[in-house]
């Protein structure tokens, strides 16, 4: 009967117009980003080349006429020259303009010397929403560039850009990829139990216990999605990595190491981790994650009986937090937040240090998964005790 069930549930699943568009919406986008937006980006620091060449001509003519009219002494108020400025520039932006020719891109982080107004993508950018996670891993750029001279080889530019697809995945994950991942999970599984108050005659004489046949019904709905997103970020790792590079799980990622509450003469400080560390961190949070939302969907199922008002229901559950979360919220309820499960929605910023650094307290991992394991509990006995209040004759009549 289990089988039977998951196999109709992933027929549905896949024969869902809905469903369809959504995945072919999100394998479009991906293309469409790999393809044509992300070359186009620019990374933290990068260089735009042809403005670099513009001015490397613009300095090397000024100071040329400088020296041919002999204006090359310093001014007695600033000390400095004309043909000076001009000439160092020159030099630091030829020195520069060399790396980048010959691909030589770990001399290129050893040169000190950017052209002035060189930041990297701005908050107002109008693709910015696209990269939030890059934004948030601009103060760690120092860091990881140290370790992309003293531990990376080979060194490629795209690595240094965060082009590849390992390093994507992980700007993602640490920008609004969780919560996209979960709204996609909840998108495509709202209709997934009251779909079957359209097949009363069918299912309200089925045997098999209630509680059960949910439950089944929700692990086969989750199994889909997941599968989907495996397909998906295959799909991205194979055409962005052949492309930009698959990158490595040696790779650095930003670290925010806070300071135990036991050691009050020692500072916290940024840091970073390499990649494989930081996927392995992730991957029992979006685990908990993804079935506690699936679970809160059959919940939310029972009770308002209709996809739309499920999905709008669960949405608002996802995007609590922003009701009440701020910069110096460090309590809900008198409680600390690092004990409510919304806490860890966002696990790309749980498991990088970055909701330790907000609430300003040293929190384990394993705290993070014990709260959402509990609340799966609690889920669980909440889905139990309903399926025996609304039954399957009361559900479907």
């Amino acid at each position: 009967m289990s089988k039977q069930v998951m196999n109709e549930t992933f027929k549905y699943m896949w024969r869902n117009k809905k469903n369809r568009l959504i995945m072919l919406i999100a394998f479009g986008g991906m293309l469409l980003y790999s393809v044509f937006i992300l070359p186009n980006v620019q990374g933290i620091n990068e260089v735009d080349v042809q403005q670099l060449e513009r001015e490397l001509a613009s300095n090397q003519q000024t100071f040329e006429d400088r020296l041919e009219t002999g204006q090359t002494i310093s001014s007695l108020f600033t000390g400095t020259s004309a043909y000076e400025v001009a000439r160092n520039e020159y030099v630091n932006q030829r020195d520069l303009l060399s790396a980048i020719r010959t691909g030589d891109a770990r001399r290129y982080l050893q040169i000190p010397y950017r052209p002035s107004g060189e930041s990297g993508p701005e908050e107002d950018d109008g693709m910015s929403v696209l990269f939030l996670g890059r934004q948030r891993e601009s103060d760690y750029q120092a860091h990881k560039n140290a370790v992309y001279i003293n531990e990376v080889d080979p060194l490629s530019f795209h690595h240094i850009h965060e082009r590849t697809s390992l390093q994507q995945l992980h700007l993602f994950l640490i920008g609004w990829g969780p919560y996209a991942l979960i709204f996609l999970l909840l998108f495509m599984i709202s209709d997934v139990v009251t779909k079957d108050r359209k097949l009363t005659t069918q299912k309200i004489g089925v045997s098999k216990n209630w509680f059960v046949y949910l439950l089944t019904q929700s692990i086969a709905a989750l199994g889909f999605v997941v599968f989907f997103l495996a397909i998906l970020t295959v799909t991205f790792f194979l055409v962005n990595g052949l492309l930009h590079g698959f990158g490595s799980g040696a790779l650095p990622a930003g670290f925010f190491e806070t300071v135990p509450e036991n050691e009050p003469f020692h500072q916290s400080f940024q840091t970073t981790i390499p990649l494989s560390d930081f996927f392995i961190r992730s991957l029992p949070f979006a685990a908990l994650l993804l079935y506690g939302f699936t679970r809160l969907n059959t919940l939310f199922s029972l009770i308002l009986k209709q996809d739309v008002v499920v999905l709008i229901a669960s949405t608002f559950t996802l995007l609590f937090p922003f009701l009440y979360y701020g910069e110096e919220t460090i309590e809900l309820l008198g409680i600390h937040l690092s004990w409510f499960p919304q806490t860890y929605f966002h696990f790309g910023e749980a498991v990088t240090g970055l909701v330790e650094q907000t609430l300003n307290q040293t929190i384990p991992l394993s705290r993070g998964i014990l709260v959402l394991g509990v609340t799966i509990l609690v889920l669980e006995v909440m889905n139990f005790g309903l399926s025996k209040l609304i039954t399957r004759q009361k559900f479907l009549a």
